[in-house]
């Protein structure tokens, strides 16, 4: 929102209208520079703009900027400010609500954008305008309607169209630029973007090699996950990564080396269009088939995810959810492969698990019964069902090895489901842990609070104070000490943090509005 307010007009400021002082929480260089005011003459200064008043300066500024911001969403006020040397400047100011209280933020802000009129100095003396007159000149030449309030819908107009283009300009801007840092909002959303592609190619292709393209398959998904994985080969290309030493290179050789080094051959194997060669071939032809086969390295997409977890989230529901549907991905691949090994057993006409399947469920079997697209489906879920009962127990009978070859195939996916059941169970059991940490060592301090109220015998009014305080300094910190965090920091960031954590008493204080931004960050740590 910044950037498009900039965009609009370059001097202006924010304002938490939610406090009684009225505060400026922001101001752009570019006004510091032009009325020539440090950025600490005008941090947490009253909006109502005291500081920039001058003799030729109307009253009413006072009152209208308060007015408008009670009672008002926008307004375009004129009126002659001075800069920090003296000098009087026609002004146009406008004055919009940007934010809105709400059940998550009682903080409601406006901004202030201010557009200059004339750059002179002004002294009084005979034949010299009066400000006034100066001031209704300019606005004669000028439209009585503030720029931001000209342009408010770009600022807080609709946001599915405002994400759209933003999309598409950053888009834009990145073909054209030179690099792409790693933890960018648009990179993030991106890697995203990719990971759920990867989530779809590794459910639809092994089931399209499989069972032929029959069930699950969709033609513009598999076209638009080849142009993705293509566009992000030209983005990885231009991301920044950060070196052992902690350092972020942004530059293009070292980027390019990077990644050329890295995870480049993969992305390209699984990047080539291979259902454009499908469609040019034959169906039945061996090149199609092969093809086909080359596509199951996609598969190999989700490698990379496991390896770069930590880039993607560190939220424990979402962890829990992926390592859950790591294990469906593994039961579905090796249910693809138990299929594919009994229909190669069914036309070669010996006797299998599906020949059993067929004959449980009353069908007729006929050389061409396994290709019916009907079935198909039903195949699928027999297959993941015998292999996830392998996986979480021995199996319950219904569906069981017939021959050498299935039996070869069951005893080896014993083996790897017991070591993955071990490692993806484990990793589950350790994130159910952490998530239930910071309720457990609530509990642990609540405890020893009713056993240290217990023992010394405290007044029930006391004990109840205490509670209150208990609950009141859980909800606000979580249970965290500032104090135990930052206690290794440098002093600059102690301070730094420290005058965040206290900006509204040092905004709401009438007291601290003279005060050095120095002098506010030594107090902060008291």
């Amino acid at each position: 929102m910044l950037t498009n307010i900039h965009k609009i007009c370059k001097m202006f400021m924010l304002v938490n209208s939610s406090l009684p002082s009225l505060p400026i929480v922001f101001v752009s260089n570019e006004f510091t520079s032009f009325y020539r005011y440090a950025r600490d003459d005008v941090y947490l200064k009253n909006a109502r703009l005291h500081f920039m008043m001058g003799p030729s300066t109307r009253k009413k500024l006072l009152s209208e900027v308060k007015h408008t911001m009670a009672s008002s969403n926008e307004n375009t006020l004129s009126h002659i400010l001075y800069t920090k040397d003296g000098i009087p400047i026609p002004t146009q100011i406008g004055l919009l609500r940007i934010k809105e209280p709400d059940e998550n933020n009682k903080d409601c802000y406006f901004v202030m954008t201010f557009d200059p009129f004339k750059k002179k100095h002004w002294e009084p003396g005979p034949g010299e305008k009066d400000p006034e007159e100066e001031l209704e000149c300019e606005l004669g030449e000028k439209n009585f309607i503030a720029p931001i309030l000209k342009f408010k819908d770009n600022v807080i107009g609709n946001e599915g169209q405002s994400f759209r283009r933003n999309f598409f300009q950053t888009l834009l801007q990145l073909f054209l630029s030179n690099k792409l840092l790693a933890d960018s909002t648009f990179r993030l959303t991106w890697d995203w973007v990719i990971l759920l592609l990867n989530i779809w190619a590794t459910f639809s292709v092994p089931l399209q090699v499989s069972f032929n393209r029959k069930i699950y398959f969709s033609v513009p998904l598999d076209v638009a996950t080849d142009i993705f994985y293509l566009v992000d080969i030209v983005l990885n290309f231009r991301t920044t990564y950060v070196n052992p030493d902690g350092l972020v290179i942004a530059d293009n050789r070292k980027m390019a080396e990077h990644y050329l080094m890295g995870w480049f051959a993969l992305d390209l194997v699984t990047a080539l269009p291979w259902q454009i060669g499908q469609f040019l071939t034959h169906p039945n032809s061996w090149t199609a088939y092969a093809m086909q086969w080359f596509k199951l390295s996609r598969v190999l997409r989700m490698l990379k995810v496991v390896m770069n977890m930590d880039g993607y989230t560190r939220n424990g529901p979402i962890l829990l959810t992926f390592t859950i549907t790591y294990f469906f991905f593994l039961g579905h691949l090796i249910a693809c492969g138990w299929f594919i090994l009994g229909r190669i057993q069914y036309e070669n006409g010996v006797a299998g698990w599906i020949t059993y399947h067929l004959q449980m469920n009353n069908y007729q079997i006929t050389a061409d019964v396994i290709y019916e697209d009907e079935l198909q489906r039903d195949f699928y879920s027999a297959a993941l069902y015998f292999i996830m009962t392998i996986f979480t127990t021995v199996g319950f009978g219904n569906i069981s090895p017939w021959n050498v070859q299935e039996q070869i195939f069951c005893v080896v996916t014993m083996l790897v489901s017991a070591f993955s059941y071990a490692i993806i169970f484990g990793s589950a059991t350790s994130i159910i842990m952490r998530m239930g940490a910071h309720q457990s060592r609530f509990l642990d301090q609540q405890h020893d609070l009713e056993l240290y109220a217990a023992v010394n015998k405290f007044p029930l009014a006391l004990r109840n104070r205490m509670e209150d305080y208990f609950y009141y300094y859980w909800y606000n910190s979580k249970g965290i000490e500032n104090s135990k965090m930052m206690e290794r920091w440098p002093r600059s960031l102690q301070e730094d943090t420290s005058l965040f954590l206290h900006r509204v008493l040092f905004a709401e204080w009438p007291v601290f509005n003279e005060t050095s931004t120095g002098c506010r960050r030594a107090l902060s740590l008291q």
